[in-house]
Protein backbone atom coordinates (compact mmCIF):
# COMPACT_ATOMS: atom_id res chain seq x y z
CA UNK A 1 0.00 0.00 0.00
CA UNK A 2 1.53 3.29 -1.12
CA UNK A 3 1.27 6.69 0.51
CA UNK A 4 -0.15 9.42 -1.70
CA UNK A 5 1.21 12.85 -0.80
CA UNK A 6 0.09 16.32 -1.83
CA UNK A 7 2.72 16.46 -4.60
CA UNK A 8 1.34 13.18 -6.00
CA UNK A 9 -2.20 14.59 -5.96
CA UNK A 10 -0.93 17.75 -7.66
CA UNK A 11 0.58 15.66 -10.47
CA UNK A 12 -2.64 13.66 -10.89
CA UNK A 13 -4.80 16.80 -10.98
CA UNK A 14 -2.46 18.36 -13.56
CA UNK A 15 -2.64 15.19 -15.65
CA UNK A 16 -6.47 15.10 -15.53
CA UNK A 17 -6.66 18.80 -16.46
CA UNK A 18 -4.03 18.44 -19.17
CA UNK A 19 -1.93 21.22 -17.69
CA UNK A 20 1.34 21.79 -15.89
CA UNK A 21 2.17 20.81 -12.33
CA UNK A 22 1.89 24.47 -11.33
CA UNK A 23 -1.68 24.57 -12.63
CA UNK A 24 -2.46 21.30 -10.85
CA UNK A 25 -1.06 22.67 -7.61
CA UNK A 26 -3.03 25.88 -8.03
CA UNK A 27 -6.27 23.94 -8.58
CA UNK A 28 -5.69 21.61 -5.64
CA UNK A 29 -4.75 24.50 -3.34
CA UNK A 30 -7.91 26.38 -4.38
CA UNK A 31 -10.09 23.42 -3.40
CA UNK A 32 -8.26 22.79 -0.11
CA UNK A 33 -8.30 26.49 0.82
CA UNK A 34 -12.03 26.68 0.09
CA UNK A 35 -12.73 23.68 2.33
CA UNK A 36 -10.56 25.11 5.11
CA UNK A 37 -12.24 28.54 4.91
CA UNK A 38 -15.71 26.99 5.00
CA UNK A 39 -14.87 24.85 8.02
CA UNK A 40 -13.28 27.85 9.72
CA UNK A 41 -16.54 29.75 9.45
CA UNK A 42 -18.50 26.79 10.84
CA UNK A 43 -20.02 25.58 7.57
CA UNK A 44 -20.45 21.97 6.51
CA UNK A 45 -18.77 20.92 3.25
CA UNK A 46 -20.64 18.25 1.28
CA UNK A 47 -18.98 16.77 -1.80
CA UNK A 48 -21.63 14.48 -3.25
CA UNK A 49 -20.36 10.94 -3.67
CA UNK A 50 -17.09 11.72 -1.88
CA UNK A 51 -18.07 12.73 1.63
CA UNK A 52 -18.88 15.39 4.18
CA UNK A 53 -16.50 17.51 6.26
CA UNK A 54 -17.85 19.19 9.40
CA UNK A 55 -16.65 20.75 12.63
CA UNK A 56 -17.73 18.64 15.60
CA UNK A 57 -17.81 19.65 19.26
CA UNK A 58 -16.19 17.23 21.68
CA UNK A 59 -17.34 17.34 25.30
CA UNK A 60 -14.93 17.56 28.22
CA UNK A 61 -14.16 14.17 29.68
CA UNK A 62 -12.03 12.49 32.30
CA UNK A 63 -9.42 9.95 31.18
CA UNK A 64 -6.64 7.94 32.74
CA UNK A 65 -3.18 8.89 31.46
CA UNK A 66 -1.33 6.07 29.74
CA UNK A 67 2.04 7.07 31.11
CA UNK A 68 3.59 9.67 33.34
CA UNK A 69 3.69 10.36 37.06
CA UNK A 70 -0.06 10.63 37.42
CA UNK A 71 -0.78 7.11 36.17
CA UNK A 72 -3.93 5.79 37.79
CA UNK A 73 -5.46 9.20 38.50
CA UNK A 74 -8.02 10.86 36.23
CA UNK A 75 -7.18 13.97 34.24
CA UNK A 76 -9.66 16.21 32.44
CA UNK A 77 -9.50 16.69 28.68
CA UNK A 78 -11.19 20.04 28.03
CA UNK A 79 -14.04 20.49 25.54
CA UNK A 80 -12.77 21.26 22.05
CA UNK A 81 -13.65 21.14 18.36
CA UNK A 82 -12.36 18.80 15.71
CA UNK A 83 -12.92 18.18 12.03
CA UNK A 84 -14.97 15.11 11.23
CA UNK A 85 -15.29 13.34 7.91
CA UNK A 86 -18.07 11.00 6.84
CA UNK A 87 -17.35 9.13 3.60
CA UNK A 88 -19.90 9.20 0.80
CA UNK A 89 -21.30 6.19 -1.05
CA UNK A 90 -18.81 6.30 -3.95
CA UNK A 91 -15.82 6.60 -1.62
CA UNK A 92 -17.07 3.77 0.60
CA UNK A 93 -17.59 1.54 -2.43
CA UNK A 94 -14.09 2.32 -3.78
CA UNK A 95 -12.49 1.40 -0.44
CA UNK A 96 -13.96 -2.12 -0.40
Amino acid sequence: MATLRKSDLTARVASKLGGSRAQGESALNAVLDSIQAALGSGDRVVITGFGTFEVRKVKARKVRPIRGGKAGSLITVPAHKRVGFTPGANLSAAAK
